[in-house]
């Protein structure tokens, strides 16, 4: 057993505690949060942290298979840039260098505090990694397919990546990748290999191009895929939301990922459609490849179950969910740090069903404890030099 103290604790589902004190049996399952009383730094039997106590993170949307990526591409290079400059590094890494740097960031990850990942793979090569991590994953078994030719093909590979991963033992469901890069019909094949209820991802309005694609009006994306042979491009008669409402299915657990641009009308056609979705903001992603920032005020304004993601090292410069909560506080100072844990805990945590288990301070939970030092203590605020360290 396990006493743990710190000037504040955050149990997501309660104000925070002063002076809290945690008490955990050997296997990590919360049993007990309290109030401490006198100085618990001198408390025998009692771990005295100085900082904040929080659950371990809840990583929404990552690409773990992308990690040997940082800083191969350079920032604002706006999506349909840094998608050639993706294609164009595709074999200049082996596989045992793409393993390794995987390896390298799934350690950091975990070190740093986060024990849920929702993992985009477009191959098995992190499979047996994700198996044998001491972060629990869900992987994303992530498809696009714009020409008719190609679409047996690619729904077949999908199948045969959702085998392996459940033959080895790890949760995965299949996801498109995109509205702009997903035929009517592979949405309609990866919803039902998903099944009712299933699981899903999908990015969702992260660039203008997909607006200007969706509008009838061409643009840099549109080119880019057309290029590559779209055989077909929308005629401006819906937008990408209703795009994707039109195809997926309204049962579906859904995850919309980044959401840069979505408008007020884009989230009432998607909140009406789906009863259980997630809005998963990657901010430092969303910087690095575009220079914005997600419509945080109105996805608050609208009380949308907020999670957050880092994405790849392809596009960001670590993992750390810490991180993207620095972005979001300096950003959006009125913003309580309770409701950033919020959107990195326990809101992830619903998003994947894993909620039982991880996100908050509950007796029977074991969601790992993450101590966050250097904060404004006075304020209860993150600081730009905060950081976070799993003690549990």
């Amino acid at each position: 057993m396990r006493k743990l103290a710190a000037h504040y604790i955050f149990s997501i589902v309660a104000e925070p505690v002063r002076n809290g004190i945690i008490t955990l049996s050997d296997e990590g399952e919360i049993l007990h949060i309290s109030q401490g009383s006198g100085n618990l730094q001198e408390e025998e039997g009692v771990e005295f942290y100085s900082g904040v106590l929080v659950p371990g993170f809840v990583n929404a949307h990552c690409h773990l298979e992308l990690s040997h990526l940082k800083n191969q591409i350079a920032k604002g290079t706006g999506l349909p840039q840094f998608f050639r400059k993706i294609v164009g590094l595709r074999d200049k890494f082996s596989p045992g260098q793409i393993l390794q740097a995987a390896a390298l960031a799934d350690a950091q990850m975990h070190a740093g505090g986060t024990s849920v990942v929702a993992d985009i793979s477009n191959t098995g090569t992190t499979f047996l990694l994700k198996k044998n991590s001491k972060i629990r994953y869900h992987t994303f078994i992530e498809k696009l397919c714009w020409r008719e030719e190609d679409l047996s093909a690619t729904v077949q590979s999908a199948k045969d990546l959702v085998h392996e991963a459940h033959a080895i033992g790890i949760p995965a469901t299949p996801a498109p990748h995109a509205p702009y890069s997903c035929l009517p019909e592979l949405l309609q094949a990866l919803s039902s290999m998903a099944g009712a209820g299933g699981l899903m991802s999908v990015h969702h309005q992260e660039a203008p191009g997909e607006k200007e694609m969706f509008a009838g009006r061409g643009g840099a994306l549109q080119d880019l895929y057309v290029a590559a042979g779209m055989t077909s491009v929308p005629d401006g008669s819906r937008t990408s939301t209703q795009y994707l409402t039109g195809y997926l299915p309204r049962d579906l657990r859904i995850l919309l990922i980044h959401n840069t641009l979505c408008t007020e009308p884009d989230y009432e056609v998607a909140a009406a459609y789906w009863k259980n979705l997630s809005w998963v903001l990657c901010p430092s992603s969303n910087r690095y490849i575009e220079n914005r920032l997600p419509p945080v005020e109105m996805l608050r304004k609208k009380k949308a179950n907020i999670a957050i993601g880092t994405d790849s090292l392809s596009s960001n410069t670590g993992l750390q969910v810490v991180d993207e909560l620095k972005v979001l506080q300096q950003n959006f100072p009125y913003i309580s740090l309770q409701e950033c844990l919020t959107w990195a805990t326990l809101n992830g945590a619903k998003a994947l069903g894993v909620d039982a288990q991880f996100g908050s301070f509950e007796v029977g939970k074991q969601p790992g404890v993450v101590l966050l030092e250097k904060l404004n203590l006075q304020q209860l605020s993150l600081t730009p030099t905060t950081t976070s360290t799993r003690l549990l």
